[in-house]
């Protein structure tokens, strides 16, 4: 019968797994030379329940056990070596023959994003064409277009919000102001995100895991919100429109490589996702942290005010208040140190994006043996959160970027909020313009008043691990007035 047997197969199932867990972490760690592994005991999914309850803990706890800042990790059928130390992840960024990004971005474009093989492997216009036509757009010298058509296109959505009645989720407030703005700079008028924001929304749900190497097949809703977004893109591009000048350059380039209608839909869908994934959560994460102060937004608004005044006192020349000449007010580099110093507090206490590498050939890293296709995730959340590097790591502190150079304690390889490398510090910029701007716009036409009776504390949650900025747990409801 069913009960005589039932009982002893499920006790010699669990023995078998466990003994198989036993036998697989033990044999990840036969050569002592190799990075350790951290402690599992379920096959093949390894520590990825372990990660997703608390991420942080994890890491933390793996850094204490493994002090030579490198060790493995086993999750979904994939072993990733991570790298906690600000050192080590210097390294490993002045040695790009060894450790290179490009790997990682065809992984990327094919899992996240969906690129096609051909387009891949096979042609070179990925990586000969589009992303060297975004860096350039982007570049310091070359975003000031952008930037000022991301400031028009916010300050008018601004004023056409239909401040509601009631109190409304915060982030639903911020996401959809940013979303609205940067879809017109970016793809023009013709691209209505709000036909599909629920399907972008889960898309973003769940490309920080499929990044991470999670099997696709176990993210079905994902899949499914990708290929619907992707087709959108499609569609705009078939009909009349008029986009900003990176995407009409992106859209030039795929045309003339003759691109499959699947590519061509990705190709305009890829860059939206950066520009989302940062700039509307950092400025969303900076009201949330500053409005749970004690002093709330307050100082910050008195310092804009006071640097706005002085710089319109020194351009007698140009009409309306500084609020209408945004990118020309940043660019003049205001003395407006506590919001500065805010904002990449903010990113530091809530950026968790992996700088990751694929390793090209057999070398050495804090004495252990990198071998060749194994990929590196520098953890630059760990860095940010290390007391080494900064005091009072784990708080959030709004003034730690104010020493006397501006930058507190912040050097090269310890502050790494949009990840790492060279080619991150263009999208730095660009991104500190975006999020002065949306921050700005917000505070001079809103008063914003928490509903304490339906809000719920916020924290940091786990997702978005390594992809971006964490998301919120827990929601911040404000009654909105427009000043």
């Amino acid at each position: 019968a069913w009960a005589d047997w039932a009982v002893p197969a499920a006790a010699a199932s669990t023995a078998l797994v466990v003994g198989l867990g036993i036998v697989w972490h033990k044999s990840g760690n036969d050569n002592e030379r190799r990075p350790p592994i951290v402690p599992s005991w379920i096959p093949w999914w390894g520590s990825e329940w372990a990660l997703e309850r608390d991420p942080d803990a994890f890491f933390k706890a793996a850094q204490q056990q493994y002090p030579d800042g490198v060790f493995g990790v086993k999750t979904a059928g994939t072993t990733l070596y991570y790298v906690s130390s600000a050192s080590l992840i210097n390294q490993i960024y002045k040695q790009p023959k060894v450790f290179t990004i490009s790997v990682i971005q065809l992984t990327w474009g094919k899992n996240c994003f969906s690129w096609s093989d051909d387009v891949l492997r096979k042609s070179s216009t990925f990586r000969e064409e589009l992303l060297p036509s975004d860096h350039r757009n982007i570049a310091p010298k070359n975003m000031m277009p952008l930037v000022q058509s991301f400031a028009r296109n916010i300050s008018r959505v601004v004023k056409e919000y239909p401040v509601p009645t009631e109190s409304i989720s915060l982030e639903e407030f911020v996401m959809r102001l940013a979303h609205r703005a940067t879809s017109v700079t970016w793809y023009g008028p013709t691209l209505n995100i709000e036909e599909f924001y629920d399907d972008w929304k889960n898309f973003d749900a769940g490309v920080w895991k499929v990044a991470l190497m999670y099997p696709t097949r176990l993210c079905r809703r994902f899949l499914a919100s990708r290929a619907r977004v992707r087709q959108r893109f499609w569609e705009y591009m078939n009909k009349p429109h008029e986009p900003g000048q990176l995407v009409r350059d992106r859209e030039e380039i795929v045309r003339n490589a003759d691109f499959s209608e699947h590519d061509l839909g990705v190709s305009l869908m890829t860059p939206y996702w950066p520009l989302m994934a940062n700039v509307p959560w950092a400025s969303l994460w900076l009201l949330i942290l500053q409005i749970q102060r004690p002093e709330g937004l307050a100082p910050i608004i008195a310092e804009l005010d006071a640097a706005g005044e002085a710089w319109s006192a020194a351009h007698p020349e140009l009409s309306g208040p500084y609020t209408d000449h945004l990118p020309e007010f940043f660019q003049s580099q205001p003395h407006i140190p506590l919001l500065t110093s805010t904002i990449s507090e903010t990113l530091r206490f809530t950026s968790d994006s992996y700088s990751m590498r694929g390793v090209l050939e057999d070398t050495l890293l804090s004495g252990y043996t990198i071998k060749k296709g194994d990929t590196l995730v520098c953890l630059t959340r760990r860095v940010h959160r290390d007391e080494n590097e900064f005091e009072r790591a784990e708080e959030f502190v709004p003034t730690r970027f104010m020493g006397q150079d501006g930058k507190g304690t912040e050097t090269e390889y310890n502050y790494m909020p949009f990840g790492g490398g060279v080619s991150m510090c263009s999208g730095r910029f660009f991104a500190y313009y975006h999020i002065k701007i949306l921050l700005t716009t917000v505070l001079k036409n809103f008063k914003l008043e928490v509903d304490q009776g339906r809000s719920t504390p916020v924290i940091q949650s786990g997702v978005n691990r390594g992809f971006g900025l964490r998301r919120p747990k827990g929601q911040m409801y404000v009654k909105v007035t427009r000043i």
